[in-house]
């Protein structure tokens, strides 16, 4: 039980290192250890540094990765959320020569649409946050933004962190040293008023007469340094029609203008010295050639610090080089192998973890409650999952009915508000917009104005985060005009899909859905008419179900939150009625346990009135005849452990006699012994039938004890002696003959003093195989030995007065002696006993012997053994000689005798042809 504990709160120890571990790197956990790469997923921007690290924003804005040169991840940042649901998102970042990247992160509302604030957040070389360096708050309705905040552009130039902040009216460069580790904020250090009714879109350059800005009505105009502005693109007579939009706006090492023209679908560069000269650095075709596939759909590019162009799209990363060659796409990073080994490491503590609960069950069940587990933990197993499971289900059937009407709800919703579009925009107005040039003009602002009105009105949290978009239809083409992302321009294409062209031809208002990496979608558009009933536009509802979800799981965390309530308290008013009914069972559970340790006289004491009260009385009852029943069942055990031994039913495998049958059987290898009292006929013809009985018992209980003593037992009884078998020590089973013969000498001494003659034994000791069983027949059954050990060590016994010796043993027991040199016995050699066809090698044991037999023939020991040596090997002479001066020793000695005449004889007359060293003893 100690070690079971010990065990217990080993477990426990490492399974509370395993979770602290597991919860430190919760992160890690979502890496595949064998995974090498990770794909990447809704790419919207990626830089260079100068060291060729590349900088990657994923994930729809949701992440930065850092990679080396050969494309390895180094770290990634992720994005956070606002205390009360919102949404950080990265916008646009640098880095400086010392590994310090600085980002735009803007925070938006729990729907991704407002912009709520911004921030220009500095990040440590190793990815940990460094601080925030300025802040811009957009808390004032006026100044109203979607998806993209007011600030532009960050770069580091000479040590300097600088950026744009677009005013409105003006747009304004700050700048700050990127060595600054104080609390200082970035100062602004220029602005440039906007022309009349234009609006930044984009802004590069950092120095007064350098810098440049995009429109969001299509211009590029260069900042002066006396804070005027000039036209750059387009110029009057420029061959650019009214859709050439220049976006992802930058300026290259030399100074020279980089944009993508979605229009075209390609990047065109732009020299400010010729301003009538539009280059095509890259597009589909010139990709193509290169084995790169480019969609120009979502493309952003960068300028690297080697004049490389770095051309971003969803999926894949394509560089530029200043030499017009293009690289193979990146699709994917690389996982180093510190991250993939750590990967291995969680993973490893993870099923660790497993293994080492499945001990902790094992521990539990199987050793400290030795698999037992107690009727309270199992009612409570079964009935709270069972009630929980109730709840679960009965649950999932509500959630999913309520989900799906939410649903349902959603797109009806959705309709309805597509459809109120027609009452929103005036489609003759909407005719009226025709370039980019018209953005933020009167109608656009009424436009604006309608739909915020209807979709603010409500400020329900299940009626927010509606994205609204107004869709131009001009010569079959589907035209951006107004939407709730800044980052969108008028008048880009919209890709054509099977719902809007069924709006745009049919008139019909179609609903439908879409996921993408920025969230799951659900929309609805309807057709906007002009006065003349045409078809001039499409307006367009949609809501992103991560506010629905979130509305959903907040629902779904409400009823997980009361079914675990309901468990809890189900599971202590579960726990306290089985402690009360159980009670009374504990109580007679410790009554029957001492009734079953022995304590019979154990009453059990139950008032409860009930049927537990009643069991009680049961089992007092079944107590009273238990006790009687086993005083009979011990007294019949031990009457019939006097007719076969316990250790006989127990080579049998069997419990009692009640299970012994006919033919059982088994096979041993023991020690056999077999003993003996010479010349009982003759000393049982001088007593009566009483006598003899009398004088057996007497002997047989003198000399019995033993063979118990040295864990024999008795087989059978032959008149004046026994059968014993010793299945352990063949040691034991020799001390026991040699006490036994020790105590005949005490035995005849106490016969010497009645007058009574004294008594001679002989003892046969043989060790081997035999096999105990069961004969006889269906009404008489005995357990018997059948073996030839039996008869080997019948023959010793009787052999043993002619070879003047107590205790004969073969050399079966001699090899399987453990400790021999505590006996003491001589070697007779090989001897041919009558009706035996192998002749056996037989000892003498005389240490049971008196004092003088003792002494005589451990003196002679080594001259008698050396005799029975020059016999087996035919010097007769050698020996007969030898065995005299034996003799001459112990005159008493009758196997040297016996040695003696044979070798005499053997000596005169010579050996017959069949002679083999044996000695033939009768």
């Amino acid at each position: 039980m100690k070690k079971s504990i010990a065990a217990l709160l080993l477990v426990l120890l490492l399974l509370g290192a395993a979770g602290t571990y597991l919860g430190f790197n919760r992160a890690d956990i979502q890496l595949w250890p064998f995974q090498k790469s990770m794909p990447f997923d809704g790419l919207s921007k990626a830089v260079s540094d100068s060291n060729h690290h590349l900088y990657v924003i994923d994930n729809a804005k949701k992440a930065i990765h850092k990679l080396d040169a050969a494309g390895v991840l180094q770290y990634t940042i992720t994005s956070d959320v606002g205390k009360n649901g919102e949404l950080y998102r990265f916008n646009d970042m640098v880095a400086d020569d010392q590994g310090y990247l600085y980002t735009i992160r803007t925070l938006l509302d729990p729907y991704g649409i407002n912009v709520k604030s911004e921030q220009i957040v500095r990040y440590k070389p190793d990815g940990q946050l460094d601080r925030v360096l300025f802040t811009q708050d957009y808390s004032d309705t006026q100044s109203r933004r979607y998806r993209l905040g007011s600030l532009r552009n960050v770069q580091v130039h000479d040590g300097m962190l600088i950026f744009f902040n677009d005013e409105v009216k003006k747009l304004t460069l700050y700048q700050m040293p990127t060595a600054d580790t104080g609390g200082a904020e970035p100062k602004a250090v220029y602005s440039v008023a906007l022309p009349e009714n234009k609006y930044v879109s984009e802004a590069d350059g950092y120095k007064p007469g350098g810098i440049y800005f995009t429109t969001r009505s299509g211009e590029i105009y260069r900042a002066l340094a006396n804070g005027g502005t000039e036209l750059v693109y387009p110029l009057p007579g420029l061959d650019r029609t009214r859709r050439n939009f220049p976006e992802s706006f930058h300026l290259d090492n030399e100074g020279r203008l980089i944009f993508i023209d979605f229009n075209n679908r390609m990047i065109a560069r732009l020299d400010p010295q010729q301003p009538y000269v539009i280059e095509s650095l890259v597009d589909k075709d010139k990709a193509k050639a290169s084995g790169v596939e480019l969609e120009f759909n979502a493309t952003t590019s960068s300028v690297g610090q080697d004049s490389s162009l770095i051309i971003v799209e969803s999926a894949q990363i394509t560089i530029r080089h200043a030499d017009g060659t293009l690289t193979p796409s990146m699709e994917e990073a690389l996982y180093s192998r510190k991250d993939r080994a750590h990967a291995i490491a969680v993973w490893s503590v993870g099923v660790a973890g497993v293994l080492l609960l499945l001990w902790l069950i094992k521990i539990v069940y199987f050793d400290l409650l030795d698999r037992r587990v107690p009727l309270m933990v199992k009612q409570i197993t079964i009935l709270i999952p069972v009630i929980a499971l109730s709840m679960i289900l009965l649950s999932t059937v509500i959630y999913s009915s309520f989900s799906k009407k939410m649903e349902e709800e959603t797109f009806s919703e959705l309709v309805l508000l597509a459809k109120n579009g027609q009452n929103l925009i005036d489609g003759d107005k909407l005719e009226s917009i025709t370039s980019p040039l018209d953005y933020r003009n009167t109608v656009f602002q009424s436009f604006r104005k309608r739909i915020n009105a209807v979709f603010d009105n409500n400020a329900r949290d299940d009626n927010q985060g509606f994205y609204k978009a107004v869709y131009k239809l001009e010569n079959g083409t589907i035209y951006r005009i107004l939407e709730d992302d800044d980052g969108m321009h008028m008048f880009n294409p919209f890709l054509p899909t099977e719902e809007n062209q069924q709006v745009a031809k049919e008139g019909k208002t179609m609903t439908g859905q879409w996921e993408d990496f920025s969230g799951e979608w659900r929309y609805a558009i309807a057709p906007i008419y002009n006065s003349s009933g045409t078809i001039v536009g499409i307006f367009e509802t949609s809501k992103n179900l991560d506010g629905l979800l979130k509305h959903r799981q907040a629902v779904l965390q409400s009823i997980i939150r009361n079914i675990v309530l309901i468990s809890i308290g189900l599971l202590i008013v579960l726990f306290v009625m089985t402690y009360v009914m159980l009670s009374s069972i504990r109580k007679l559970r410790n009554s029957v346990g001492e009734i079953a340790k022995g304590n019979w006289d154990t009453v059990v004491d139950i008032r409860t009135r009930d049927e537990v009260s009643d069991l009680g009385d049961s089992v007092n009852t079944m107590a009273a005849r238990i006790r009687d029943y086993i005083t009979k069942v011990e007294n019949f055990s031990q009457a019939y452990y006097r007719f076969v031994p316990q250790q006989f039913l127990r080579f049998l495998n069997k419990d009692s006699i009640l299970d012994v049958e006919l033919g059982d059987q088994v096979e041993q290898h023991m020690s056999i012994l077999s003993f003996n009292i010479r010349g009982f006929f003759n000393l049982s013809k001088r007593l009566t039938p009483e006598e003899n009985f009398n004088f057996v018992n007497s002997f047989l209980k003198r000399f019995g004890p033993y063979v118990r003593k040295h864990e024999g037992f008795m087989n059978k009884y032959l008149g004046a002696g026994f059968i014993a078998l010793f299945p352990n020590r063949t040691d034991d089973a020799l001390m026991a003959c040699v006490e036994m013969r020790r105590e005949l000498d005490v035995y005849n001494m106490h016969r010497a003093k009645v007058r009574y003659v004294a008594i001679e034994i002989g003892i046969g000791l043989h060790k081997g195989p035999l096999r105990l069983g069961i004969i006889g027949e269906e009404q008489r059954l005995e357990n018997n030995v059948i073996s030839d050990g039996v008869n080997i060590s019948n023959m010793l016994e009787k052999m043993t007065e002619p070879l003047g010796a107590s205790i004969l043993i073969t050399d079966a027991v001699v090899q399987s002696l453990e400790q021999a040199g505590q006996f003491q016995y001589r070697n007779l050699g090989l001897i041919q006993a009558e009706g035996v066809q192998e002749p056996l090698h037989l000892f003498d044991v005389y240490q049971g012997d008196p004092e003088t037999v003792r002494m005589l023939k451990e003196r002679t020991k080594a001259l008698f053994e050396q005799a029975v040596t020059y016999y087996q090997v035919g010097r007769f002479y050698d020996a007969r000689e030898a065995f005299l001066m034996v003799l001459k020793q112990n005159r008493q000695d009758k196997a040297a005798q016996l040695y003696f005449y044979v070798c005499d004889e053997y000596f005169q007359q010579g050996t017959t042809t069949e002679w083999n060293g044996t000695l033939s003893v009768s």
